[in-house]
Formats: structure tokens, sequence, C-alpha cells
């Protein structure tokens, strides 16, 4: 940094922060404002707030209208737990499963994507195969020529002695 006039203290050529770093600046302070406003508020309202959540303060004609509302609940889950399956059950008659089967598999493109990830991998078995028979047929040849050599050696020594 430097100084522009003699001991004016007036700064010149100073670098302005990135803007990233200002709004998180500014996104903190507010965070932080926030949070003490809430704790301000809930240390206010606390008696009230701890009070009205607890059913034995509630007047009693409130307390039997949530006692009825509960049974009430209750019923209705049964019934739910009755009708549902059967309105699902139902809903999905209905559905042309097959169907909607066949638009997802034709709009994903299924087959091609079948057939370019098992050719990748029925290429590699055929590989792999060829190279196994063609490691077999070597053994088979080895053991084959060990044990045939002898003879034809043997044979073609008396062949040339007669």
């Amino acid at each position: 940094m430097r100084t522009a006039g003699a001991g004016r203290g007036i700064v010149t050529g100073m670098v302005p922060p990135e803007p990233r770093q200002t709004a998180l600046a500014a996104a903190d302070a507010a965070l932080g404002a926030a949070t003490t406003v809430a704790g301000i508020c809930l240390r206010t309202a606390a008696p009230v707030v701890n009070l009205v959540p607890r059913p034995e303060n509630w007047p009693a004609p409130l307390r039997r209208l949530a006692e009825r509302g509960a049974r009430d609940r209750q019923a209705a889950m049964r019934v739910f737990g009755a009708v549902a399956p059967v309105a699902v059950m139902d809903v999905l008659d209905r559905l042309d499963l097959a169907g909607i089967v066949r638009d997802v598999i034709d709009e994903i493109g299924l087959p091609e994507l079948i057939r370019v990830s098992t050719g990748s991998v029925a290429g590699d078995a055929v590989r792999d195969a060829r190279l196994r028979l063609m490691a077999a047929d070597d053994t088979v040849g080895r053991w084959t020529g060990t044990v045939l050599r002898p003879r034809r050696a043997a044979d073609e020594r008396g062949k040339r002695a007669r």
C-alpha cells in the first residue's frame, strides 16, 4: 500500500476484498444476528410455549375434543388399513402395467443397452475360451509327443535296418 500526501494517511492502491469473501462475511453476520434474535424470542416465549403443549394444562372441553379426535383418528386408521390395500389393488388392476413397461423399455433403449453391455462381456468370454483351448491343445500335443515319439523313433530305426 502507498500513502499519498506526506503524513495525511490517505491510502491509495488498496486491493478490494473478493466479492465471495464479502458475501460470506455478510452471510455470517446475518446468521449471527438471526441466531441472537431467535434465542431472545425463545427465552421470552418459553413460559407460554412450555405450558401450551401439555394436555393437562388444557381446559376440560379442549381435552375432551382431543380425546375424541384421537379415537376418531384410530378408527379412521383401522378403516384405511382395511380399504387401502383393496384400493391399491383396484388401481393396479386398472393400469396397463405391460404397456407402461413396454413404453419405458422403448424410451430408455433397453435392447441396445443390453447389446452394448453384453457384447463386451461375450467377447471377453470367447477370447478366454479360445486361450484355454489353445493351452489345452498345447498340453495334449506335448503329451502325445512324449508318448508317441519313442515308438516312432523305434519304427523308423526298424525301417532303416530292413
